[in-house]
C-alpha cells in the first residue's frame, strides 16, 4: 500500500503477466520531463558516460582527453590558458599535467617568466589521433539520435544556452 501523500504521483497497473503472478507495476510521474534544464543535464550526463566508456580503453577520461586534444590544437599553450579554456581550476589541472608528462605524453618548454608551455610528444600526438577518432564517432552518435530536421539547429541552440 502506498503512503497517501504519494498516491497522486503513482499509478499501479496490472498486466496479464502481472495478474497471473500477483505482481503490479508502479508507474511514477516524472514532473521534470518538460524542463529543458533537467533534460539538458540528463542528456549531457548520458552522452558523457557513453563517451567515457569509449575512451576507457585508451586509458583516459573525458576531461583528460579534452586537455590533450586542446594542447594538440594549441601547441605551446600554457597550463593557465588550458585551464581557462576548459574551465578547470589550476589545483585540479596541475596533477593531470604532471601525469601526462610522466607518461611521456607531454613535453614542456620554458615560456615567459615562470610559464611552462605545453606540447604533445610523439606518443601524445598518436594518442590524440585516437581520441579524436573516438570524439568524432561520439558526435556521429549524438547527431544520429537527433531528428534529421533538427540537426542543423543543434549546435546553435546549445551555443545559445552556453554563451548567452
Amino acid at each position: 500500500m502506498l503512503a497517501p501523500h504519494l498516491s497522486q504521483f503513482v499509478s499501479c497497473r496490472l498486466g496479464k503477466a502481472g495478474r497471473a503472478a500477483g505482481r503490479f507495476e508502479v508507474v511514477m510521474d516524472n514532473p521534470f520531463l518538460n524542463f529543458p534544464g533537467y533534460l539538458l543535464r540528463r542528456a549531457a550526463s548520458a552522452r558523457l558516460a557513453q563517451l567515457a566508456q569509449y575512451l576507457e580503453p585508451l586509458g583516459v577520461g573525458v576531461s583528460e582527453a579534452s586537455i590533450l586534444v586542446l594542447i594538440g590544437h594549441n601547441p605551446g599553450i600554457s597550463q593557465a590558458e588550458c585551464g581557462r579554456m576548459l574551465s578547470i581550476q589550476r589545483p585540479n589541472l596541475n596533477p593531470v599535467i604532471h601525469r601526462f608528462i610522466n607518461r611521456g605524453l607531454l613535453v614542456t618548454t620554458k615560456g615567459v617568466g615562470r610559464v611552462q608551455c605545453l606540447r604533445l610528444s610523439e606518443e601524445g600526438s598518436a594518442l590524440v589521433a585516437q581520441i579524436e577518432a573516438v570524439f568524432a564517432a561520439q558526435e556521429e552518435r549524438i547527431y544520429a539520435a537527433v531528428p534529421e530536421h533538427l540537426r542543423d539547429d543543434l549546435v546553435p541552440v546549445l551555443r545559445a544556452l552556453w554563451c548567452p
